[in-house]
């Protein structure tokens, strides 16, 4: 009882999420993402998004990045290509507007319901209506205009990105809710690949795709440090007889 005690004195103050091996036994060992590596990063990307949307909001048209996201443009639009841009419009479709975004957020949403993880399926709920909330919001106090030599229909409002917001919100919620490095290299290299797509279909600007992963990441991340406690300390489902037998089979 005292050892129990003790490693939730320890969870409390060090300020770290902690999962076991069983989900049942004493918290033994730290979470790849501390509490306070996410209160961090989190804040700093918050604060990335805040100062970007006050510099559009201040001069939507000729921010003081204006020259970056032209220069940027100009060299992603050189490289289109017939095949490229198939690919390309194939990508959007996959990962964000009514079909990728619907799957975005329901099929994660619906497997850790079915696997009982609740509180990491709230995390997940909240954090995309969230996400996507303050990204509409954005959009609609700038009211930045988007490329005119746009390749795909998008919606209203260039900044932020809220295809962008969308899926890093997706990417890093898998990095908390599966610590894996391969996640991680996994995941990086798509972001990075979805600034490309964003901008090379002229559906955005580079900055609108840097806002847009800034508050996709910092909704993720405040949002994980509010719930991670209660994610880690959740017992798994115990498995039934006729579960076990079919398992060890």
């Amino acid at each position: 009882m005292r050892a129990a005690k003790r490693s939730h004195a320890t969870l409390r103050t060090q300020g770290r999420a902690y999962v076991d091996n069983d989900h049942i036994g004493p918290i033994n060992r730290p979470h790849p993402f501390p509490l306070r590596s996410a209160v961090t990063w989190g804040t700093a990307a918050g604060a990335v998004i805040i100062a970007l949307f006050l510099s559009v909001l201040a001069n939507p048209a000729t921010p003081w990045f204006v020259a970056v996201d032209t220069a940027w443009h100009a060299w992603v639009v050189s490289l289109r290509t017939d095949a490229l841009t198939a690919f390309e419009i194939g990508v959007d479709i996959a990962t964000g507007g009514p079909v990728g975004g619907s799957v975005l957020m329901i099929v994660p949403l619906a497997v850790l319901l079915v696997l009982r993880r609740w509180w990491a399926a709230l995390y997940y709920g909240l954090g995309v209506l969230l996400a996507g909330t303050l990204s509409q919001i954005a959009k609609h106090l700038v009211a930045r205009e988007r490329p005119l030599d746009g390749l795909w229909h998008v919606d209203f409002g260039s900044f932020p990105s809220g295809h962008m917001t969308t899926f890093t919100f997706f990417i890093v919620a898998m990095w908390v809710l599966l610590p894996r490095r391969w996640a991680v290299i996994a995941g990086s290299v798509l972001l990075v690949h979805e600034v490309f797509n964003r901008t090379y279909l002229g559906a955005h600007w580079l900055s609108d795709t840097v806002a847009g992963l800034a508050l996709g990441a910092a909704v993720a991340l405040l949002l994980w440090a509010a719930f991670a406690r209660r994610i880690a300390r959740q017992p798994r489902p115990k498995m039934q007889p006729a579960d076990a037998e079919g398992a060890r089979a």
